[in-house]
């Protein structure tokens, strides 16, 4: 999956929900209105700047949130996520640092684990389950 955020500096530092979603589409990320008003609802995101301006650190938090949903819940999420964000969102910078921490395990884990996880028994689950444990204490743990 290629990084959403690569090319945001062409993007306006100063979006609408409407721009938003149109960059979330383009981008291939399924994130829709609704979501966003969720996230925003339970401390995932912060609310838009004057109801409704978003930001580039609006962007990279719902990039991470994104990544982050295929793996956990929402609470786990939102502790994995309020160290790191600041009162107006998560830094582009703060969004790279994790990306590359969970990058490298998940290389780590497909190197020497991933052959184990396709194990039809419990084996296999417990190893998922480990793996997801890794990668939460890669976002936690700064």
């Amino acid at each position: 999956m290629t990084d959403p955020l690569q090319d945001l500096r062409h993007y306006s530092p100063t979006m609408t929900i409407s721009q938003v979603l149109k960059f979330c589409e383009r981008k291939n990320l399924s994130i829709t209105r609704g979501m966003i008003q969720n996230y925003i609802r339970d401390g995932l995101l912060p609310a838009p700047v004057n109801k409704r301006i978003y930001t580039h650190k609006h962007l990279a938090a719902l990039a991470l949130i994104y990544r982050l949903k295929t793996v956990f819940d929402m609470p786990t999420i939102r502790e994995a996520m309020l160290p790191h964000m600041e009162e107006d969102g998560l830094s582009v910078e703060s969004y790279a640092a994790l990306m590359e921490k969970l990058s490298g395990i998940v290389s780590k884990w497909q190197v020497s684990i991933a052959p184990a996880l396709s194990v039809e028994d419990d084996g296999g689950t417990l190893l998922s389950m480990v793996f997801a444990s890794e990668l939460k204490g890669a976002i936690v743990d700064e």
